[in-house]
């Protein structure tokens, strides 16, 4: 039986998503495994998809994303982070592998967040961590072009191997390379509960409203 894989990004300047679209692109030709262009989904697209029906349709889930901001998801991938704290304790992911390529600036002590919290979360939710999380540093080309070649090389192995590989113990833990998070757990809480605003845009919102008040009151 092919080993399914997809990849689901988050990309707020189109970087992440053109590096995975790239790098992908040599998937479809790995012997014993299903892929295409059709596998690649924006974590909001996933995340209307349900964690349930990714877990049911493929073995093997490669994450491409950055942070930004205050270690912030992309907007295009906070829903899916989102559901990935929303469905704790379920351990949907059992059985299934997954790998997690981050990008980012050390310019930020949070650059990292997005990434770190994806692979924490996964694992917990039950999927077995196929390779070390490779953290890319923009401001680093040299060193951060030889990471990701590297992850590009070993997730191509990763996947080959993928079958041999489901019940064995994860390759690490989420802490290699880093452990410093920045928790989003309950920020993400009120997104769903504000009806997909995070919680910092509906704190602006309240503070924009106020001041509008302030103003009339005054005139």
């Amino acid at each position: 039986m092919a080993t399914r894989v997809c990849a689901i990004y988050g990309s707020e300047s189109g970087n992440s998503e053109r590096r995975l679209k790239a790098m992908s692109a040599a998937w479809p030709k790995i012997s014993g495994v299903a892929f295409s262009s059709g596998d690649i989904y924006a974590g909001q697209v996933a995340a209307a998809k349900g964690l349930d029906a990714i877990a049911a349709s493929y073995d093997v889930i490669v994450i491409c994303t950055s942070s930004y901001g205050d270690g912030d998801a992309p907007d295009n991938y906070l829903k899916f982070l989102a559901a990935l704290y929303a469905a704790e304790g379920t351990g949907v992911f059992k059985g299934k592998q997954h790998a997690v390529l981050g990008f980012g600036s050390t310019d930020y002590e949070t650059f990292q967040n997005c990434p770190r919290l994806s692979d924490k979360l996964m694992g917990e939710l039950g999927s077995r961590r196929m390779l070390a999380r490779v953290e890319v540093d923009e401001n680093e080309t040299l060193a951060g072009d030889a990471a990701e070649a590297k992850f590009a090389k070993d997730i191509i192995a990763a996947i080959k191997g993928a079958a041999k590989t489901a019940n064995n113990a994860p390759a690490c833990a989420w802490t290699v390379p880093e452990d410093l998070i920045l928790d989003k757990k309950d920020e993400l809480a009120n997104y769903v509960k504000g009806g997909g605003v995070p919680a910092p845009a509906l704190i602006t919102a309240a503070l924009v409203a106020a001041a509008a008040v302030a103003y009339f009151l005054f005139l």
